[in-house]
């Protein structure tokens, strides 16, 4: 898992047409509709923990049906729960505006002769943006375990589905 990818994603390459793909997986979708966790909807399909799986960093797996340059791909990515990715992108949104207007301020203040207590503001920001970065990764790792659970259910649901993958 690299440092520097939030979401990790992955390519399945299938041996099977794109259209053809979408019909086996929405056909599994209407047998297995009760199974909680799962969507299907056209080209979109993901894959959820059952809530009482879930931790703080706990991922899901949303993925696509894609092709690129004539061969069918499914197109898998992990990523928090949507309401702990809004959190985090709510908080470096706020940062990086607060690590902006410190730095406009510390530039005024120095223009001005005055104290830079901005530079503070602008510091204070980019170490909230670093850490919260940091405990984003630890957190991923923590979820490596459920990231794997997510993989194998989708390769069980591929499988399921009949849709032929390729070697």
């Amino acid at each position: 898992m690299a440092l520097l990818q939030l979401r990790p994603t992955f390519e399945l390459p299938v041996s099977e047409d794109r259209l053809e793909v979408i019909a086996k997986l929405e056909a599994e979708y209407a047998r297995a509709k009760s199974q909680a966790g799962f969507l299907m909807h056209g080209e979109y399909g993901e894959l959820r923990l059952a809530v009482v799986e879930h931790r703080l960093w706990s991922p899901h797996l949303s993925f696509y049906v894609s092709e690129r340059e004539g061969h069918t791909l499914i197109r898998g990515r992990f990523a928090p729960r949507l309401e702990v990715w809004t959190f985090v992108w709510i908080v470096y949104l706020a940062m990086s505006f607060t690590a902006f207007f410190g730095l406009v301020l510390a530039y005024s203040q120095w223009m001005l002769g005055e104290s830079v207590w901005g530079l503070w503001a602008a510091v204070a920001a980019l170490v909230a943006i670093v850490t919260l970065y940091l405990v984003a990764n630890i957190g991923q790792q923590w979820s490596s375990d459920q990231m794997d659970a997510l993989r194998a259910r989708l390769d069980g649901l591929l499988e399921r589905a009949g849709v032929r993958r390729e070697h």
